[in-house]
Order: C-alpha cells, then structure tokens, then sequence
C-alpha cells in the first residue's frame, strides 16, 4: 500500500472526473473548483488511485481562522492511515491558524468519528448539520 498527500496542482473537478467518469453534477464541479480557488487544497492517493480531497478557505488573508471541507467518493480504505496524515495536516494548519472551523451532516457518523480524532468540539445540530471548530493547543 502506497499513500500519498499533495497539494493540488490542477483542476479538482478533472482530478475527481478521470477518477470516477461523470458523478460530479455541473454545480457540484462548480463548488469544488471555486474552493479550490479560495483556498488551499490537499488530495489522498492509495496505491495511486485518487481516495479524498480536502481544503482549508480562510475567510481573509489576515483571518487567524478557516473553513475546512472535505470530499470523499466513498468509505476510505487504510482508515488509520488517513487518520494519521490527517493529524499531520492540521496540525500544520493550526501553526498558521488559531482555529480551524466547518460542518458536518448529522447522519455522517464516520466523518463525526475523523472529526472528534482531530479534536474538533461539536455544537448542537442544527437544520441538518452540526458546526464544529478544532483548536490550537496552549
């Protein structure tokens, strides 16, 4: 098993198409690459096949807190592994950022289960989604 995490360099949405053939709706693309636009974003290989992406949108350059999203087709494979390059990357996060802030839908236990992993303290739901916010140690 090979695993490897990289910032993007092109397109999301293409990376995403040639991975998966047409599942991303035009508006869905659309989103992905206006994030991609936004921000900074990060993408998981597992023995070269295209797993994960992720990204961090700072609401300003001069924030000393951003958003972070997360898109995945399926269950991940090598879960531990994710975990653990995922502790990695927001620990780099949290050297520039304060606070690291987004959402999670409710019914998305395992995505909850990575969140709490990482440190995030949920809010109560609300409409569907729960807020949650990971912080920087003293």
């Amino acid at each position: 098993m090979t695993t490897i995490v990289s910032k993007l360099e092109g397109p999301l949405s293409e990376i995403i198409l040639v991975e998966y053939g047409k599942m991303l709706t035009e508006n869905e693309a659309q989103i992905l690459d206006h994030y991609q636009k936004l921000g900074e974003v990060w993408v998981g290989y597992v023995d070269g096949h295209f797993v994960c992406c992720w990204g961090l949108i700072p609401p300003s350059f001069l924030s000393d807190q951003a958003y972070i999203w997360m898109w995945a087709h399926k269950n991940l494979p090598h879960q531990l592994v994710f975990i653990r390059h995922s502790q990695i990357q927001v620990k780099k996060f949290l050297s520039r950022y304060n606070s690291i802030t987004g959402h999670c839908k409710i019914n998305n236990v395992s995505a909850q289960r990575w969140l709490k992993w990482l440190g995030a303290k949920f809010d109560e739901p609300h409409e569907g989604t729960r807020t949650f916010i990971i912080e920087r140690s003293v």
